[in-house]
């Protein structure tokens, strides 16, 4: 744990803004360059700030949870790539369409964030882990 009261207070200011920024990220990369990779890089560097801040804290149960998040994300991407192919499409199709919602008009949903989604879940939980192992003290 870190004693350092300016470090502290940026991060407190720089973490929400990290996180909205992932969210940008990962809801422009359908069309402009960003997506789950990225979006899931910047995540992790507002994880790995908090650490800095606030130590590991229970670290029993800090690595193995990060390990069920990768796995969890690996199998929303492989059941989205496999999806189509149990309906009797080619593998990695991916569909897409458009709903009125009232405050914001039309919106499209594509299967394809549902992918990327798996890969943001995938690079948030292995950076974390690889952070936390490299962190940890002996």
């Amino acid at each position: 744990m870190n004693d350092s009261l300016i470090l502290a207070t940026a991060v407190r200011i720089t973490r929400p803004v990290l996180f909205l920024f992932a969210v940008v990220l990962f809801l422009k990369g359908h069309n402009a360059p960003g997506g789950g990779f990225i979006a899931g890089l910047v995540t992790a560097v507002a994880v790995l700030l908090g650490l800095l801040v606030h130590g590991h804290g229970n670290r029993k149960t800090g690595r193995p949870t990060f390990l069920y998040v990768v796995a969890a994300g690996l199998g929303l991407a492989l059941l989205t790539a496999l999806a189509p192919t149990l309906l009797g499409w080619p593998f990695f199709t991916h569909s897409f369409g458009f709903i009125d919602l009232p405050l914001l008009g039309s919106v499209e949903l594509a299967s394809a964030a549902l992918f990327d989604l798996g890969v943001y879940v995938v690079v948030v939980g292995n950076v974390v882990t690889v952070l936390y192992a490299l962190t940890e003290r002996r």
